[in-house]
C-alpha cells in the first residue's frame, strides 16, 4: 500500500475512533431528553383521560343523588311533619327500596325544619334526642335556600359511619322550604373506583393520586389514603389560580399539599357538570419520571459495553491497518463463492420449474396430438367420405386452436407474448361479451352486471382482456354446483401508495364475484400457479388463473383473490387507465380493410417450407401478390432488385447469420419507408424489435392474417 494512501486511511481510522465516543454520546444525550419530554407529555395527556373518566363517574353519582332526592320529595311533598311521623314505617321502607340497589349511598335522611330527623332509610325508628341543626349541609340548605349543597366529610349523628351529605330542600306544593332532604354518600365508593382505576392502567401508570374536591377546596375523597382528616386547599393556591383561568379542565403543576416533602406533581382537574365538584388526577414527577429513568439505566447498561466495544474494534482496526488488503480479498473471494452457488440454487430451481411445466404440457400436448394424428390417419383411409372429413377437419382444428391456447396461455403467464393494447371502454366490451359470458354460466347460474357509468378507458389487448373474463366466469361457474349469482362489477380507482409495484394514477377496478364453495388459503396461493388445479380429470388445465395473472401484469396492472370456505370467492383485476374516450371513440370509427386494394406485393420470408406455403397461398386470397424467401438471405437478394415491394412480412427467428429482426433492419436501409410485418410462435426477441414494427403471433388464421397485414400497410 503506498503511504500516502496508508496515511490517509490512518487519518480515517483516527476520525473514526473520536466518533466511537463521541457520536453514541451525542445520540444517548438527544434521545433521553426526546424520551424525557414525550414521557412528560404522555403523562398529561393520561391523566387529563384520567380525569375525564373520573368526571364522567362522578356526574353518573351525583345525578343518582338528585333523582333520589327528588323522589323522596314527591313521596312527602304533600305531607306536615305529623303526617310524616305518623307513615314513617312505611317511608323508611320506601326510602330503604329506592337506595337498596345504589352502592355509594349509606342512607337518606329527612330532616323537618328545626332540624330533627323524621325518616331514615337505614333506622326505624329514627332516634329523636338527635338534632342536625348544626350540620353544614342543613344550614346551607335551610340558611341559604340553596336547592342543593354538598357537605364536607363527617361522622354520621346516627349510624357513627364517614359520609359527605348531599342534601336537598324538602319544599310543598307552593315551593316553601318544609326541611331538608339528606342523602349521605359514601368516600369509600369513590376510593374503592379510583384504586381500581390506578390499579387497572399497570405499571407505567403508577404513582398517581386521584381525588375529588369541592369548587371550595374541600378534598371529598383520595386515593391513596393518607393519614388524619382530608385537608382543605385555601386560596390563594395553584388549584384556584388555574379554576380562575379555565374553569371547566385543565393542567397545572405544584407541590403537594398532602405531602410537603413530596416532590412536583403534575394536576389535571375537570369540573363536574352542574356540581360545585371538580375531579383531580395528580401524578408526581418523580413517578413519571422512574420510567424514563429506567430505560435510560438499561441504555448505559448496555450502551457502555458497546460503545467500548466499538472503540476497541476501531482501535484494534487502527493498529491493524496493513492486514486490511487481506481480508478484503478474502471477502472478495468469499463473495464470488457465494455468488456461485447462488447461480447453482437459481439453475437447479429453473430446471425444477421448466420439469413441471414440461409434464403439464407434455400431457395436454400429447392428447391434443392423439386427436390430430388419429384423425388424419382416418382422412388417409376415408378420403372419399365428405361428412367424415368436414368432421375430421374440423377435430383437428379444434385441437390445433387448444395447442395454440395452452401457449398463450403459458406465455401470458411467463409475461413473454405480445399484446396489441387498445383504448377499451371496458363497460362496452363487458355488454357487448355478455351473451358468451351467459352461454358459458349454463342456465342455473345467473350473470348480474353492476358497471359504474363513466369509468376509465382502459389500455389493454381486447382479446386476452375477454378471455381473462371469460376463464373468471368459468372458474366461477365450477364452484356453483348447484346454481348461483356471478356479479361483474367496474369501479373507477385511484392507485396510489398502497400498490408500491404499480404506476399511480387513474385506473379500473373489476371484480368477479360468487356466492360459491370458496377456497381455504392454502388453495387461494397456490390459485395462480400453472397446471395447479382442484378440478377432476378432464375438467381444466390448471392454465385460466395463471393467464389472467399473466394478462393483468402485461397490462400494468394487478390480481387479487379474496375467498374462504363457504362464503365465495371475489377476483379482482386491478388494471391502469389510458387514453381518452375521444381516442376511443376515434378508434371505434375507423374503417377496417382487410383485402388487398391496389396489388400490393408481399415479400414472404419463413425457413419451414409447410408455414411459407401457407402464409403465401392466404396472402392470394386476399388478393394480394406474393414473393417468398427461406432465409434472410434470399430475401434480401429479392430486396436489391427493382421489383415492387410493399410489406415484408418475416418470420423473427430463422437459420443463418440473420434473424427477422436483422433482417428488418438490412432491409429498411436498402428500401427506406418499407412496411414490416414480423411473425413468431414465441417472444423471447421482442426486446429488440424495431420501433413502429408490429408482430403477429403464431399460430394465425387467415382472418388476423388479413387484419394485420392491412393494418402494417396503412401504418
Amino acid at each position: 500500500m503506498p503511504r500516502a494512501k496508508n496515511n490517509s486511511a490512518l487519518g480515517l481510522l483516527r476520525l473514526l475512533l473520536a466518533a466511537s465516543v463521541a457520536v453514541p454520546l451525542l445520540l444517548f444525550v438527544v434521545t433521553a431528553w426526546i424520551d424525557r419530554n414525550q414521557d412528560l407529555r404522555e403523562a398529561e395527556r393520561d391523566l387529563a383521560r384520567t380525569s375525564e373518566v373520573m368526571r364522567e363517574n362522578a356526574a353518573r353519582v351525583f345525578e343518582r343523588q338528585r333523582d333520589v332526592a327528588d323522589g323522596i320529595n314527591d313521596l312527602v311533598q304533600e305531607m306536615n311533619v305529623d303526617e310524616v311521623l305518623a307513615a314513617e314505617r312505611p317511608l323508611h321502607e320506601q326510602f330503604a327500596a329506592m337506595i337498596a340497589h345504589i352502592p355509594e349511598i349509606q342512607s337518606v335522611l329527612l330532616v323537618a325544619a328545626n332540624g330533627e330527623p323524621l325518616v331514615s332509610a337505614g333506622y326505624y325508628p329514627v332516634p329523636h334526642n338527635v338534632n342536625v341543626s348544626g350540620r353544614d349541609y342543613f344550614k346551607g340548605i335551610i340558611d341559604d335556600s340553596a336547592g342543593s349543597y354538598i357537605s364536607a366529610v363527617q361522622v354520621g349523628a346516627i349510624n357513627k359511619r364517614v359520609f359527605f351529605g348531599f342534601g336537598q330542600r324538602w319544599t310543598g306544593p307552593d315551593g316553601k322550604t318544609k326541611g331538608v332532604i339528606d342523602i349521605a354518600v359514601s368516600p369509600e365508593y369513590f376510593e374503592d373506583f379510583y384504586r381500581l382505576l390506578v390499579n387497572e392502567e399497570g405499571d407505567y401508570y403508577k404513582g398517581k393520586t386521584l381525588a375529588l374536591v369541592r369548587d371550595d377546596g374541600q378534598l371529598l375523597a383520595r386515593y391513596p389514603l393518607s393519614p388524619g382528616p382530608l385537608p382543605h386547599l385555601r386560596p390563594p393556591s395553584p388549584f384556584f389560580d388555574a379554576i380562575a383561568k379555565n374553569p371547566d379542565s385543565g393542567l397545572y403543576r405544584k407541590r403537594s399539599i398532602v405531602d410537603p416533602h413530596h416532590p412536583t406533581r403534575v394536576y389535571a382537574y375537570c369540573r363536574v357538570s352542574g356540581f360545585p365538584l371538580y375531579v383531580v388526577a395528580a401524578r408526581s414527577d418523580a413517578a413519571i419520571l422512574s420510567v424514563w429513568w429506567g430505560a435510560i439505566i438499561g441504555r448505559l447498561t448496555f450502551g457502555i459495553p458497546g460503545t467500548l466495544a466499538l472503540f476497541l474494534l476501531t482501535w484494534t482496526a487502527l493498529v491493524r491497518t496493513r492486514r486490511e488488503e487481506e481480508a478484503l480479498a478474502q471477502a472478495d473471494a468469499e463473495m464470488l463463492r457465494r455468488e456461485r452457488a447462488e447461480q447453482t440454487l437459481l439453475r437447479a430451481q429453473r430446471l425444477e420449474a421448466v420439469g413441471q411445466l414440461t409434464g403439464g404440457v407434455a400431457h395436454d400436448f400429447n392428447n391434443l396430438l392423439t386427436v390430430i394424428i388419429g384423425s388424419v390417419e382416418l382422412l388417409e383411409r376415408r378420403p372419399e367420405d365428405c361428412e367424415a372429413v368436414r368432421r375430421l377437419a374440423r377435430n383437428i382444428k379444434a385441437a390445433s386452436e387448444r395447442g395454440a391456447e395452452i401457449t398463450e396461455k403459458l406465455l401470458s403467464f411467463s409475461r413473454q407474448n405480445h399484446v396489441n393494447p387498445e383504448i377499451v371502454d371496458v363497460n362496452a366490451s363487458l355488454r357487448a361479451f355478455e351473451p358468451l359470458l351467459r352461454q358459458a354460466a349454463t342456465e342455473s347460474v345467473t350473470i348480474v352486471l353492476d358497471l359504474q357509468t363513466d369509468v376509465v378507458p382502459v389500455l389493454l389487448d381486447p382479446g386476452q382482456f375477454e378471455a381473462a373474463i371469460l376463464n373468471l366466469v368459468g372458474n366461477a361457474r365450477d364452484a356453483l354446483p348447484r346454481g348461483g349469482r356471478i356479479t361483474i362489477a367496474t369501479r373507477s380507482t385511484v392507485i396510489g401508495a398502497g400498490h408500491p409495484e404499480l404506476k399511480p394514477g387513474p385506473a379500473m377496478r373489476i371484480t368477479v364475484t360468487d356466492n360459491g364453495t370458496g377456497m381455504d388459503a392454502d388453495t387461494a396461493a397456490k390459485a395462480i400457479e400453472p397446471f395447479f388445479t382442484t378440478k377432476g380429470v378432464g375438467r381444466g388445465t390448471g392454465l385460466g388463473l395463471s393467464q389472467v395473472y399473466g394478462f393483468a401484469k402485461q397490462s400494468g396492472g394487478d390480481l387479487r383473490i379474496e375467498t374462504a370456505p363457504g362464503h365465495g370467492t371475489t377476483v379482482e383485476l386491478l388494471l391502469p387507465g389510458g387514453g381518452t374516450l375521444a381516442g376511443l371513440r376515434a378508434a371505434e370509427t375507423a374503417p377496417a380493410r382487410r383485402r388487398a386494394r391496389r396489388g400490393e406485393v408481399v415479400l414472404v420470408v419463413e425457413d419451414e417450407p409447410d408455414v411459407r406455403d401457407v402464409a403465401v397461398e392466404g396472402l392470394r386470397a386476399l388478393g394480394y401478390k406474393t414473393l417468398s424467401a427461406g432465409d434472410a438471405e434470399g430475401a434480401l437478394a429479392i430486396l436489391r432488385q427493382d421489383g415492387r415491394i410493399d410489406l415484408l412480412f418475416s418470420d423473427v427467428v430463422m437459420p443463418g447469420p440473420r434473424d427477422g429482426v436483422q433482417l428488418c433492419d438490412e432491409a429498411r436501409r436498402l428500401r427506406p419507408g418499407l412496411k414490416v410485418l414480423l411473425t413468431s410462435g414465441y417472444d423471447t426477441v421482442l426486446g429488440g424489435t424495431p420501433a413502429g414494427t408490429r408482430i403477429l403471433s403464431k399460430p394465425y388464421d387467415n382472418t388476423r392474417l388479413a387484419e394485420q397485414v392491412r393494418e402494417a400497410l396503412q401504418a
